[in-house]
């Protein structure tokens, strides 16, 4: 399983020089490949691959002394990126409805990492990264150890608003399986971020919302600052670290709840949702600021890695059918309590969308009780009620 810890990069003076130094020799080199390839397809009518760029690049490093002395792995990582950027192009191009979007020149402002796709070439001794390049090595922040006999497969070296940091991509063996005694379904929600299918609640912090006002006074600062001038970078860079700071917040909170869920049940059962589709609805703010898929992610990684085991099921007719009888009770979004006509169960639309949840998970078409859940639920289903 491959997992990347980030950790913040104390760096000096001269060595900030050279970082940037760095990330414009890859920013050209980036933009050069885009070049060749559009070059290619113009004169020829096909496609360069990635393994045609690296013999080209073996072949420049050759003639030019300058381009030797950076790190043939840390060139390759660059071109890796135009290949990515081309086959994700490709991608798009055949889902109908997609805008593709061609990849684009890099500008200065545009590109701000760098990195090895093997870890060759660098090594990580005594908290410091030294590379070919770099003077004295580049010291670590370990805020956390890394664990014991791990394999760093890649790294990545990224500059953002508050200075450089490291992303560390570490190979570690996830655990045995444990037993399935503790089970919860995941219902995500605005008002709740999620329920749990025993009625616990997560609170919703709605960080952004928040924040919104504090954003908007720092916004309308910056569109009052002349262009171009030192202010405006000032401004600017204030808006981008508030950003930061809300992206970070929201992300230790769903930590925090992801690291208790998977400390609290065996089998976490969740809705396989179309974030894409419900973030172009009138919803698309509130969605975007609960982070519906992080929590999911989050939860899928750690519990592999803890010898858990995390579900995803089909998200449809989870908050319609009651969670008792099978019963389909057609509601609209603002009904909040569920009300069966078929067997009187009364409760919380979010609790009863989470029991379902939990069922479609543990049910398997082998077993009894999911073939007796199936007939139940299609005999009290309104629609054959109707034709009958």
């Amino acid at each position: 399983m491959i997992l990347t810890y980030k950790y913040k990069l104390s760096v000096r003076k001269n060595q900030y020089e050279k970082l940037e130094q760095i990330l414009e020799e890859q920013r050209q080199l980036y933009n050069a490949a885009l070049q060749e390839r559009i070059d290619c397809y113009k004169k020829t009518g096909k496609s360069i691959s990635y393994y045609d760029q690296c013999k080209s690049l073996t072949e420049w490093r050759a003639s030019d002394t300058d381009a030797s002395n950076t790190p043939i792995r840390m060139q390759r990582w660059t071109i890796k990126q135009v290949d990515l950027a081309f086959a994700g192009f490709f991608r798009r191009q055949k889902i109908k409805g997609v805008k593709a979007g061609f990849p684009r020149f890099r500008g200065y402002g545009r590109y701000k990492s760098f990195g090895f796709n093997e870890f060759v070439g660098i090594t990580f001794n005594d908290a410091r990264l030294h590379f070919k390049g770099m003077p004295k090595g580049l010291k670590v922040h370990l805020h956390r150890e890394l664990p014991k006999n791990c394999d760093i497969k890649s790294c990545t070296i990224k500059r953002d608003t508050k200075g450089w940091s490291v992303y560390l991509q570490i190979d570690i063996r996830c655990r045995h399986k444990r037993l399935s005694n503790r089970s919860t379904g995941i219902d995500v929600g605005i008002n709740h971020l999620a329920t749990l299918s025993n009625g616990e609640y997560i609170s919703n912090i709605k960080i952004a919302k928040h924040a919104k006002r504090k954003l908007r006074i720092k916004q309308r600062a910056l569109s009052r600052c002349k262009k171009n001038s030192k202010r405006r970078q000032k401004i600017r860079c204030k808006v981008s670290q508030f950003h930061l700071k809300i992206k970070n917040t929201r992300r230790t909170y769903l930590h925090q709840v992801s690291k208790k869920i998977i400390s609290n049940y065996d089998l976490i059962a969740v809705e396989k949702l179309n974030i894409k589709g419900l973030s172009q609805s009138r919803l698309a703010y509130s969605v975007h600021d609960a982070s519906w898929g992080i929590l999911n992610q989050m939860l899928c990684y750690k519990a592999s890695k803890a010898g858990a085991q995390c579900i995803e099921v089909d998200p449809k007719y989870t908050s319609q059918d009651c969670s008792e009888c099978g019963y389909r009770v057609i509601k609209s979004l603002c009904e909040r309590i569920h009300n069966c006509p078929s067997c009187g169960l009364v409760l919380d639309r979010d609790v009863n969308a989470a029991r379902n949840i939990l069922h479609r998970a543990v049910c398997s078409p082998e077993s009894i009780n999911a073939v007796q859940w199936n007939k139940r639920r299609i005999r009290n289903d309104p629609s054959n009620l109707a034709s009958d």
